[in-house]
């Protein structure tokens, strides 16, 4: 019986470690999959985001020129909203140095955060700029229709 026992844990005791060690690997195997998944995302997002914050900047910039009294005169808003804009995107780009330097050594945990601010961030942004269009257009039909009242008088 000893020997069989023996036998037994000679041969048992090696595939359990073995077992242990697969476990192990695929664990932080998932675990670095993961965490290249949401360093991919925040990259992804983060280049949304900057193209639409320069979509918003032409867009404001396109409404604040139909706005405008003259050509040296600044609509009202269009200074505050420049410099919110270029915040936002000094703020982003400092975010982006970060990931740089940073982002090998952040845990998930900062990292899953930080995917789901900048979605909402995205998010936040779309309806703004959705709203921004209907203003446009709202925007250049009353100036279509006061130029043609213009026009008819």
């Amino acid at each position: 019986m000893t020997t069989l026992s023996s036998t037994l844990l000679a041969v048992l005791l090696p595939a359990l470690v073995a077992l242990i060690a697969c476990v192990l690997v695929i664990v932080l195997l998932a675990r670095q999959v993961r965490h290249q998944r949401a360093l991919r995302t925040l990259y992804l997002e983060a280049d949304g985001l900057e193209h639409d914050l320069k979509e918003c900047r032409t867009r404001l910039a396109r409404a604040h020129a139909s706005m405008s009294m003259g050509p040296n005169q600044p609509a009202a808003g269009e200074t505050d909203a420049r410099h919110a804009i270029d915040a936002a995107l000094r703020e982003l780009l400092a975010h982006r140095l970060w990931l740089r330097d940073e982002a090998d050594n952040a845990n998930q945990r900062d990292l899953d955060a930080a995917v789901t601010a900048i979605g909402k961030a995205r998010g936040s942004l779309g309806k703004q700029l959705q709203e921004l269009d209907t203003a446009q257009r709202a925007l250049e039909t009353a100036v279509r229709e006061k130029i043609e009242d213009l026009s008819n008088q």
